[in-house]
């Protein structure tokens, strides 16, 4: 089904667009209007087809839900503190046809939606991901992403900006709630598993990407960073179920 079919059957979203965020009022409204623009661009494309802005607020103690308000937003609330459990109500609530998932302080490419869009109705995938690139380079913040990205290129796991059929993300069940962090990782190794299955692909949008926050570098320092992420690394089924060793990750900048 393409785009401007899906709003000829009833007004449904084409692509619903879920962004968890805790305490995230510094740097949603940015986002959002970042995506705004690439919302821009794909009705250009498509103006019969709608996308659908969600915002979880993941039981934030700052103004981010009013900041997602007032850039016009929907927003659902989450009070378990945690990013799968966050994904997992933003992808339940979802009402478009594509679900995908984008972090608070991340931006997209202008062509985002339109190349998310043409994936998915080639049939030929099951779901897929966007490639990052860094906010900003430094040497050691360099060093950190080539890493990811020769990891991301052997597993064909780019986990940028996550995008599937509603229908699969119900199928699957959702994020894996026992991870406190990876969780869109896993998620996307059983999503290329069924994919197999289904005699279907992960696609990796070439032509897009995601502008990746550096504000961890900035907050903690690269290179402590890059140390607490290779100690997850290290045992990571274990050590990605213990909220504390993944604290770096539910930290916010004040």
């Amino acid at each position: 089904m393409v785009a401007e079919d899906v709003n000829k059957k009833g007004g449904r979203p084409r692509i619903t667009l879920v962004i968890p965020a805790f305490n995230e009022e510094r740097y949603l409204g940015e986002t959002i209007k970042n995506v705004r623009r690439a919302e821009k661009e794909y009705k250009k494309k498509y103006s019969n087809a709608d996308i659908e802005l969600l915002v979880v607020n993941n039981n934030s103690t700052d103004n981010t839900e009013q900041v997602a308000r007032d850039h016009g937003a929907r927003v659902v609330f989450e009070k378990k503190n945690q990013i799968a459990a966050s994904r997992n109500a933003g992808g339940r609530a979802a009402k478009g046809e594509i679900v995908a998932f984008l972090d608070a302080d991340n931006h997209v490419s202008s062509n985002i939606f339109i190349l998310i869009d043409e994936a998915m109705s080639t049939g030929k995938y099951i779901g897929g991901g966007g490639k990052i690139v860094q906010e900003t380079l430094t040497p050691i913040i360099f060093i950190f992403h080539m890493i990811f990205k020769v990891l991301s290129t052997l597993s064909g796991i780019h986990p940028g900006i996550l995008y599937l059929h509603k229908s699969t993300f119900d199928k699957m069940g959702g994020f894996d709630e026992k991870y406190y962090a990876g969780e869109e990782g896993f998620f996307l190794q059983n999503l290329k598993k069924l994919g197999k299955q289904e005699g279907k692909k992960l696609c990796v949008l070439k032509k897009g990407y995601v502008v990746a926050s550096t504000r961890k570098h900035r907050m903690f320092g690269s290179t402590k960073l890059i140390w607490e992420g290779l100690k997850l690394m290290a045992r990571p089924r274990k050590n990605i179920l213990d909220k504390d060793k993944c604290h770096i990750w539910y930290e916010v900048d004040k």
